[in-house]
């Protein structure tokens, strides 16, 4: 019994009015404090209905109060009790003996039942008792475990923290670090010794400056070999026939920007020399073959000299005169043959040459003009080559920073990221401290009754299973509705077991019937056949008569059908041969179902046969 239960008893038996409408959970709080709980103890086990003053024993009271006789205190009462003791024991009498004989057997009796209820609660005490010690022996390997299990779990946890410990460092030390490299002011030109550990810290004056320097170099060499002093450059005077090319089309790879004049020029020059190639050309021929005549004049007396510086005795005239003459005769022969080849085949030659001397000086001109082409497109590959070295170090530079980007965002994501598992950590570990900080799982103090406002887990746990009726309101959570609520669930759940087994026994008889059932089914199917584990073999006579009358039903069915079938086939085909034998089944159709149609029909054919009698 709870000491609710004890005081409010009390107040029942004091016959206090209005002790239904209390609960004894809500005095359970007064026995927590030490200090008054002897007290109260005592109040509950001694005061009874014999200690309590009627309502006329208060107004005689309150009136000698009044009175100015007093009360009486100290030796005077001492006195007073005295002398009341002594009349009444002298005054006494048989019925009032009886009386206080009855009264006394009655408080030996409730003596004796209170005392049986102390001894029954006591044996359940010892009971109760053994069964604490009996587990409290069983407790002890338990606790033991648990201590080993603790005691691992505990330097795991301190490992744990170690590493934990040493990683937020390292992290820590990292984190700073690159805080450190980030925070690091661009490098001037002036500081050549330091290094700077990203690209984007590095200072690019220098850098610029050659780009500038080279792009200006660039830009007056470019002039200089495509718009200043190029005709001086390519050995002629017109300058506007050079420019940079455009080889994006190949009809366009020809020098551009000839003038009409200088085309007109340059015809007049080709036809000029068309005129004088010949006379040139025989001039030509003329000094050639005086130039051979004069040197092989040259070799003759040079033999004829070497000859007679040979001979050591002189010839005669008559050999000499033989060889002259011989000599002019050969002249003679050749002189023929060179004025005949220079009036019949030397002036066809030359002619014929000079048809063709037009295409010789326009291939000599396109050649000078492929040569400058040849010259203006390595000079112009030179500059593209340039522009591409230059391009390929800004692409190169522009790819650097690319990726120092994509590092700082991958630096930024982890930083992130970290940040993010941190907080989570953090938030974990505060949720962790305010849950262990919850009285429901700490451990008390000392021994309450009542459930602790700030225990938001027996709170809630009292909501679920206690049994506290909307309307009225407790004023404490005691763990005794607590303790009750969790019987009450206990009971429930043995009935749902006891109802379960009911229904599970139930369905086992169902499932029994049903297999009954389907044995008596399956005699009737194989009719104790020897196949009774295969196929069956509709043996039962009843079932072989009803599936030979179906069989021959079906049959005659079939029959029926294709009789019907062909017959309205045949109709079919005689009603689309013969026209009248279709008219006459429209008008049989029209004679049973519409009468008046069909008197229509025959109007409309006695009309027909009466105009053409007419006509």
């Amino acid at each position: 019994m709870s000491e609710g239960k004890r005081f409010l008893d009390l107040i029942n038996r004091l016959g206090y009015n209005q002790s239904y409408d209390l609960q004894a959970e809500s005095f359970d709080w007064m026995f927590e404090n030490e200090a008054v709980r002897p007290f109260l103890d005592w109040f509950c086990d001694n005061v009874g209905p014999s200690n309590l003053l009627t309502q006329q024993e208060v107004k005689q009271y309150n009136n000698i109060v009044e009175s100015d006789e007093g009360v009486l205190e100290g030796a005077q009462l001492e006195k007073a009790l005295q002398s009341s003791t002594s009349q009444t024991s002298e005054e006494i009498t048989d019925e009032q003996l009886d009386e206080d004989i009855t009264r006394l057997t009655e408080e030996l009796q409730d003596c004796r039942n209170y005392k049986e209820r102390l001894l029954q609660h006591r044996n359940k005490l010892s009971l109760h008792q053994a069964g604490l010690n009996h587990r409290l022996s069983k407790m002890g390997p338990i606790e033991s475990t648990a201590e080993k299990q603790y005691r691992q779990c505990l330097e795991q946890k301190q490992t744990d923290n170690t590493q934990m410990n040493a990683t937020l460092d390292k992290l820590s030390r990292t984190s700073s670090e690159l805080v450190s490299m980030y925070n690091k002011s661009p490098i001037s030109e002036n500081v050549g010794q330091q290094e700077a550990p990203f690209l984007s810290q590095q200072s690019l004056q220098h850098y610029h400056g050659n780009e500038e320097r080279f792009t200006q170099q660039l830009t007056a060499y470019t002039k200089k070999q495509f718009f200043e002093g190029i005709g001086d450059v390519a050995g002629h005077s017109e300058g506007s026939r050079y420019e940079l090319l455009d080889i994006s089309d190949p009809n366009t790879l020809t020098i551009r920007g000839e003038k009409p004049e200088v085309t007109n020029d340059c015809c007049e020059e080709l036809a000029r020399l068309k005129e004088v190639y010949p006379n040139s050309q025989k001039r030509r021929i003329k000094a050639v073959t005086e130039e051979n005549r004069i040197a092989a004049a040259c070799r003759l007396a040079g033999d004829r000299l070497q000859a007679l510086n040979q001979q050591t005795k002189g010839s005669t005239v008559q050999d000499i005169s033989d060889r002259n003459q011989e000599t002019e005769k050969q002249l003679n022969h050749v002189q023929k043959e060179v004025a005949m080849l220079a009036d019949s085949q030397v002036p066809k030659w030359i002619h014929e040459n000079a048809e063709l001397q037009g295409t010789l000086i326009l291939y000599g001109d396109y050649n000078l003009k492929l040569a400058r082409q040849d010259y203006f497109t390595s000079k112009q590959n030179e500059l593209i080559k340039q522009l591409i070295s230059q391009k390929a170090r800004n692409d190169f530079l522009m790819m650097a920073y690319e990726m120092e980007v994509k590092g700082h965002k991958e630096t930024h994501r982890l930083l992130t990221g970290t940040e993010q598992l941190l907080e989570r950590n953090v938030q974990a570990n505060q949720d962790r401290m305010h849950m262990m900080n919850d009285p429901g799982i700490s451990v008390p103090h000392s021994i309450r009754n009542t459930v602790d406002s700030r225990d938001l887990f027996t709170t809630r746990l009292h909501q679920l299973v206690g049994n506290v009726p909307t309307d009225q309101q407790q004023l404490f959570l005691t763990y005794g509705n607590l303790v009750e609520g969790a019987r009450r669930l206990a009971h429930d759940l043995d009935t749902l077991q006891a109802t379960l087994s009911s229904t599970t026994s139930s369905q086992d008889s169902r499932l029994a019937s049903l297999e009954q059932n389907l044995s008596v089914c399956e005699d009737m199917v194989y009719a104790n056949s020897a196949t009774k584990d295969g196929q069956p073999i509709m043996s039962p006579p009843q079932l072989i008569d009803g599936l030979t009358q179906l069989d021959q039903t079906i049959k005659n069915l079939e029959q029926t059908i294709c009789d019907i079938i062909t017959e309205h086939n045949s109709k079919t085909k005689s009603l689309k041969s013969d026209p009248f034998l279709s008219r006459q089944r429209q008008l049989f159709v029209y004679f049973f179902l519409e009468p008046s149609r069909l008197r229509r029909a025959v109007n409309e054919l006695t009309q027909r046969l009466e105009a053409q009698l007419v006509s």
